[in-house]
């Protein structure tokens, strides 16, 4: 059904997209209006309500819900167009699609597909949104770039979790390369995999609620001797975050007497990390290579944050703003000793805690995201220059 309706939906979203094509050119001074998604992952929700606070009409659509999210975390959902009916499913895309044109001037999303992914035209989205005269702007969550061979240390670790990822490395690569191709502006930031354009290298890119996830100010005095130190986990997939070895690092402080006690929470909303964050002492992010939202949500609530630096991508590895990380490198001292140091010692829990908040605040807060997405924003809407500091490396020097 869904291949005989595309045929028939072409003509009709060729017109409907000159029509709007007609009227974002008449209007192309005023600010434009954003859409994030459809990929339902909750960084849209911060991202939108950073470039809300900025004054921007801005929302997010998703296609779907992952346990850890609530329906409300997005503006609109898929399902709810037409009504939710069944029936329509083999239209609704193209429904969802003439409703964000109509809605939207600048779509923003990641590299696993647009608002027409489930359909026939998914490769034509990219002409229907050029002429329709909107802009692209399109970045890696992680397994949508992930093409083994690009994966470094997680190669392993990342197949294992996502089987998938192996058979499908021929279609991961066409869709990156079409995006890359019609996209107004591809955002590096700081995942691993594939992708063969980059207009600008973005490594503190994720950003949260900073007043949200602001600790209490109290810092435990715990040692590990004449109190236990509290570890929090929260792994989606054990493998990619390098859970076991921290269960093996956690057990062996215990054996040589440590109180140690590790918080292990796995797929659980984000209202219940967010309280396990408050009455943590350390937080544990992961093992293998970078970092994800998790680790900025405890240097947010200012919790020393234990993760692996030591393999980057060398596009971002070059980047300024690398060198500003506050985690502690489990690659660098070992994550045993690593964890070890921080449970004997509250004192420099608390310095490293502090310059994890401050970090928050001045990269992935919704003030600091928000200027950067607004300067990237005006560049594919007005042709303002990109700032510097985010060009490759490489194009700075020239």
């Amino acid at each position: 059904m869904r291949l005989a309706v595309a045929p028939l939906a072409l003509p009709l979203l060729l017109w409907a997209c000159a029509v709007e094509g007609v009227r974002t050119r008449r209007n192309r001074r005023a600010p434009p209006r954003l859409l994030w998604g459809p990929t339902p992952l909750i960084s849209l929700k911060y991202w939108s309500a950073a470039m809300q606070a900025r004054g921007y009409e801005s929302r997010t659509l998703a296609d779907g819900l992952m346990s850890i999210n609530r329906r409300e975390d997005f503006d609109a959902h898929r399902e709810d167009f037409l009504g939710g009916a069944r029936a329509w499913e083999a239209v609704r895309d193209f429904v969802v699609f003439v409703w964000g044109i109509r809605e939207a001037d600048v779509f923003l999303t990641f590299l696993d597909g647009g608002l027409l992914r489930h359909t026939a035209l998914r490769g034509l989205e990219g002409l229907l949104l050029r002429v329709a005269g909107k802009r692209l702007i399109v970045f890696p969550y992680g397994s949508d770039i992930a093409v083994p061979g690009y994966l470094g240390v997680m190669e392993e670790a990342l197949v294992a979790d996502y089987p998938e990822i192996a058979t499908r490395v021929e279609a991961t690569r066409h869709r990156v390369d079409y995006f890359c191709r019609w996209a107004d502006l591809v955002v590096r930031n700081h995942q691993y995999g594939y992708l063969p354009r980059a207009d600008v290298v973005w490594p503190t890119q994720m950003s949260v609620d900073t007043e949200h996830w602001k600790g209490d100010g109290s810092a435990s005095s715990a040692d590990g001797v004449t109190g236990e130190v509290v570890v929090l986990h929260a792994p989606n997939h054990r493998h990619i975050k390098g859970t076991q070895r921290l269960l093996d690092a956690v057990q062996a402080l215990q054996d040589r007497g440590l109180r140690v006690m590790l918080d292990l929470i796995e797929r659980q909303p984000n209202e219940v990390v967010h309280a396990a964050m408050q009455r943590c002492d350390i937080v544990a992010e992961q093992f293998l290579a970078g970092f994800g939202i998790f680790a900025i949500e405890g240097c947010a609530t200012g919790k020393p944050v234990l993760s692996a630096l030591g393999w980057w991508p060398p596009d971002v590895r070059e980047s300024a703003l690398v060198r500003d990380y506050p985690f502690v490198d489990v690659d660098e001292l070992g994550l045993e000793t690593a964890l070890e140091q921080l449970v004997r010692d509250p004192a420099r829990r608390r310095a490293v805690g502090q310059a994890g908040r401050r970090f928050a605040v001045e990269h992935c807060s919704y003030d600091a995201t928000g200027r950067v997405w607004a300067t990237l924003i005006d560049h594919v809407w007005s042709g303002v220059p990109l700032p510097v500091a985010l060009l490759p490396r490489t194009a700075a020097r020239h």
